[in-house]
């Protein structure tokens, strides 16, 4: 494994006898060089193979993802143990994604990787593992059991045009505190199978993501036995945002009040707490999903190491760090730094001499190496519609169906 030390010596040695103080800031250089560098090829070596930080789950589909993944350049997703032939995730672009996301006519293994505001995340639609259980859609005031309002909350009516699923979603009002909708008569559901395993999941939809500051959950066999969590954040491991939020209670994180029976579930409370004065907030689906354990593979754009701990870092910190670039890679950064380098030092000079040599002979390697290492990252596929045939079907929406 070759390090920065041996890095800087190499590259001292083939620009005519330069000294390590000539070159300025050349760590910047490098750091320089092995941005460019990962942007012409994906060195085997920066692959890398870790597991979702929490299990992925079916119509759940907003995860985060390593910090250190270049770009979209995953390789696979996959469970660790039991691959099936369906176990295999496409990429697709933004756009394809959300319109395919839930769409039954595709029912496709799919990811998208999403930026938001500087926020990199992975959407992962995955229709072929444990289907949710509704444990109540909260879509209507009395239509699986009855929903009150409390606390601060107050005005509880159906909104049927802005939900997240069912044909429904419930609408309150709030003031500053904490506001709820609680329904003590819904039909009991069994869920002893995946207690402790599973979690549940709700939406709640607020107009102003920074005046909610928790969500709390009760579910139980009745308002004296349940169990109970609270989150602060949404379910992807973001802040509150400005509509839908999608809220994720781990069962087995949940707290224990009385006796819950996990067979005869049919008690439920979802607590908003806001800091402000709040119109029309809204709360939709409450669903039981069984999660699996998935990992996936990707291009690191990380290229350096520490010596010690071994992590994977963007840029040199130390002469001892260690390049995540073996034999057959290592002279491509080597060239590049050393024509870095000269251009520093000769300017315009550099066009006409060393730097057009270094510059050849790395063009000349990065061709090499993308022959006999060619890019295993899922390229995003763009999806094609053809035009509905008017004699067979007929038109629903925007698609055909039988």
């Amino acid at each position: 494994m070759y390090s920065i030390t041996n890095l800087k010596n190499d590259v001292i040695g083939i620009i005519h006898g330069t000294t390590a103080n000539k070159i300025q800031n050349f760590d910047g250089v490098i750091n320089r060089a092995a941005r460019q560098l990962l942007l012409d090829v994906d060195p085997q070596e920066t692959k890398r193979v870790v597991e979702f930080v929490a299990p992925i789950f079916n119509t759940v589909f907003d995860y985060p993802i390593a910090s250190d993944v270049k770009g979209n350049k995953l390789i696979d997703i996959f469970p660790q143990v039991r691959r099936l032939p369906m176990d295999i995730w496409s990429q697709v672009y933004n756009q394809a994604f959300d319109v395919m996301k839930q769409n039954v006519f595709s029912n496709a293994n799919m990811f998208t990787m999403n930026f938001d505001s500087g926020v990199k995340t992975i959407r992962i639609n995955a229709p072929y593992l444990n289907a949710p259980v509704i444990v109540n859609q909260i879509e209507s005031v009395a239509g699986n059991g009855t929903w009150a309002v409390g606390g601060t909350g107050s005005n509880l009516e159906v909104n049927n045009s802005n939900f997240a699923q069912g044909s429904g979603s419930l609408e309150f009002d709030m003031t500053v505190g904490a506001g709820y909708i609680e329904n003590s008569t819904m039909t009991a559901v069994d869920l002893s199978e995946v207690e402790n395993q599973s979690s549940f999941f709700v939406w709640v939809y607020v107009p102003t993501g920074s005046n909610l500051t928790s969500v709390n959950l009760r579910i139980g066999s009745s308002s004296t036995n349940y169990y109970t969590a609270t989150v602060t954040l949404a379910q992807q491991g973001t802040a509150f945002a400005n509509g839908w939020n999608l809220c994720q209670f781990v069962w087995s994180s949940m707290t224990v009040t009385g006796s819950p029976d996990s067979t005869v579930l049919d008690y439920a409370r979802v607590t908003l707490n806001m800091i402000g004065t709040n119109t029309a907030v809204k709360v939709n689906g409450l669903n039981c999903i069984l999660g699996t354990v998935l990992a996936y593979s990707y291009y690191s754009k990380f290229l350096f190491r520490n010596v010690t701990t071994g992590a994977f870092q963007e840029t040199v910190l130390d002469d001892s760090d260690l390049i995540n670039l073996d034999t057959e890679s290592y002279n491509m950064l080597t060239n590049l730094v050393a024509c870095y380098a000269v251009q520093q030092q000769q300017g315009k000079n550099a066009l006409q001499y060393d730097g057009v040599f270094f510059m050849g002979e790395y063009n000349k390697s990065v061709a090499r190496y993308k022959s006999l290492y060619r890019s295993e990252l899922q390229k995003p596929q763009s999806v094609y519609y053809k035009m509905p045939n008017t004699g067979y079907g007929r038109f629903f929406g925007r698609r055909w169906i039988n």
